[in-house]
C-alpha cells in the first residue's frame, strides 16, 4: 500500500530580544522542477474552529508552517483513502514544516483563538485554472479535544 505523500521536517527557531527567525524553505531543499519559483502566501485564522482547505491539487505541491497558534491538519490520499491527522504548533521551539504532495487532500483547522500559516506552493495560483479541487475532510469542529495533542 502506498503511503500518503507528505513529510514533516523540523527547523530551529533562532530567538533574540527582537523576536525570532526561522528558515522556512531553502533552495537546496527543493528538487528538480520544484526549484522554479511558484508562490508564497500566508493564511489567517480569525477564531478557533475555522477550517481552511478541504481540497487537493493535481499539479501543485505545498509546504506549510504555522507561524502562530495551533493547527490540526487532516490529510488523505485521494486514491488509497489513507488518512492522517496531526497537530502543528507555532509555539514549539522547533518549527515543523509540512510538505503536502499532489493528490493529497488537506484541511487545516484552527485550534486557538488566532493563528496564521505561511505557505509555499511550487506553482502560482491562477483564477482561471486554480487546481484546487473540493474534497471535504472536515465538516465542522464541535469540541476542542485536539488542543492537547502534539506531533
Amino acid at each position: 500500500m502506498k503511503k500518503i505523500n507528505y513529510k514533516l521536517q523540523r527547523s530551529t527557531r533562532r530567538r533574540d530580544e527582537r523576536g525570532f527567525l526561522v528558515d522556512f524553505l531553502k533552495l537546496e531543499e527543493l528538487k528538480g522542477k520544484d526549484k522554479i519559483f511558484g508562490q508564497i502566501y500566508f493564511i489567517t485564522f480569525e477564531k478557533s474552529g475555522v477550517i481552511r482547505g478541504n481540497h487537493y491539487h493535481t499539479t501543485k505541491k505545498e509546504w506549510f508552517v504555522v507561524g502562530q497558534g495551533k493547527i490540526m491538519v487532516v490529510l488523505e490520499d485521494i486514491k488509497t483513502k489513507e488518512r492522517k491527522s496531526l497537530i502543528l504548533d507555532g509555539n514549539d521551539d522547533k518549527y515543523v514544516r509540512l510538505f503536502v504532495g499532489k493528490n493529497v487532500a488537506h484541511a487545516l483547522v484552527n485550534l486557538t483563538e488566532f493563528a496564521y500559516v505561511v505557505n509555499y506552493c511550487n506553482k502560482p495560483y491562477h483564477e482561471e485554472n486554480p487546481d484546487s479541487l473540493y474534497y471535504e475532510l472536515v465538516k465542522e469542529v464541535k469540541n476542542d479535544k485536539f488542543k492537547k495533542s502534539k506531533i
